[in-house]
């Protein structure tokens, strides 16, 4: 009974799932291909496209950070070069880290190097960022299943996401109207500690501030244009990939493709989705007749290169801004420049 007891909670643990299921994924490619001809498609590849591909996937992160700071125009200014360098490192941490601690580290770095209010970031990269990209997300996924005629989402997860994007959307809209800025004299609220009170009547106001971007018009779309700019941005980049790997296809193929990248992204059941990446863009890439080798070596290399690339940012970003593990996690603000010089915020 010990015996299964341990292995019972081996199972439940996260870390132990993922490498199980990773590599049980990672046998059923191995099993299921020809691993010398992706071979052969690996040395016919033409690696300056990659190298541009990667180039490129930079620009996404530019743009990404350009949003960010976007959605903290209340909250307090950053300037770009600094942003930027949180949000790699936040890359980095949510590539190998579960549980989207990488967006923990980069509202820690912005917090404790700006002064800005973690209430405030928190809620900028937690609802604002999320809304925003859940409903970009499903209009492209929408369009990417009009493009692509065959049903490999089932309904019911469609409907799912649908809700919880349109839902998450209009929710935080309202929120960010309606929600005062003072704590109610609600009876139930009364009977919280005084220290909870005065740490809710200190944070919402700055929680509201990260959610600026849904109560100006103009500010949602800028954030919109960006939004959409940046994922675009993505397709762009799997176009160049195909380039490289000597693919013949049109843009419509390569939004089908970023749509089903991001979306078992979304659902990560191994680590670094390795395994499930992969059989899900052969999949992908065979509504288009392209040989199974040729797309798995595509799949492969686009997984690999880019984890890679985000890897040596994220490490690039953690050395020139000189930030200490400590840092990551620490609630003390340091008010130090990160890159671009010293600026002041909402504290």
């Amino acid at each position: 009974m010990g015996l299964v007891r341990r292995l019972i909670s081996l199972a439940r643990n996260p870390w132990v799932f993922q490498v199980v299921t990773t590599g049980g994924f990672s046998a059923l490619v191995v099993w299921q291909f020809d691993l010398s001809q992706v071979g052969e498609s690996f040395r016919d590849a033409n690696y300056i496209w990659s190298a541009l591909a990667l180039v490129l996937s930079t620009s996404t992160r530019v743009i990404d950070t350009w949003r960010w700071r976007l959605y903290l125009r209340k909250v307090g200014q950053v300037p770009l070069w600094g942003l930027l360098g949180a949000f790699l490192i936040g890359n980095l941490g949510n590539n190998v880290l579960p549980m989207r601690a990488g967006d923990v580290a980069k509202i820690q770095i912005v917090a404790n190097r700006y002064g800005l209010s973690r209430a405030g970031l928190a809620s900028s990269v937690f609802v604002v960022e999320s809304v925003m990209d859940g409903m970009t997300f499903l209009i492209l996924l929408l369009v990417g299943l009009a493009l692509m005629d065959i049903g490999f989402i089932p309904p019911a997860m469609l409907w799912s996401l649908g809700i919880m994007a349109g839902g998450g959307f209009v929710a935080t809209v309202i929120a960010s109207h309606f929600l005062p800025r003072r704590i109610p004299s609600w009876w139930w609220l009364k009977r919280l500690p005084k220290p909870v009170l005065d740490v809710l009547a200190e944070g919402l106001p700055r929680f509201l501030d990260g959610m600026e971007t849904m109560r100006d018009m103009w500010l949602l779309i800028q954030a919109v244009v960006l939004n959409f700019a940046g994922w675009f941005s993505q397709v762009v980049v799997f176009w160049v990939f195909g380039l490289a790997f000597g693919l013949d296809l049109g843009l419509d193929a390569y939004i089908v493709v970023m749509v089903a990248a991001n979306l078992v992204a979304a659902f990560p059941i191994a680590f670094q989705n390795l395994g499930p990446y992969e059989l899900l863009i052969v999949q992908v890439l065979a509504a288009w007749d392209v040989e199974e080798a040729r797309a798995l070596a595509y799949a492969v290399g686009t997984h690999m290169l880019t984890n890679l690339w985000v890897v040596a940012l994220g490490i690039g970003a953690l050395w020139a801004m000189r930030v200490r593990p400590g840092e990551l996690f620490s609630m003390v603000g340091q008010r130090k420049a990160i890159i671009g010089g010293e600026v002041g915020g909402a504290s």
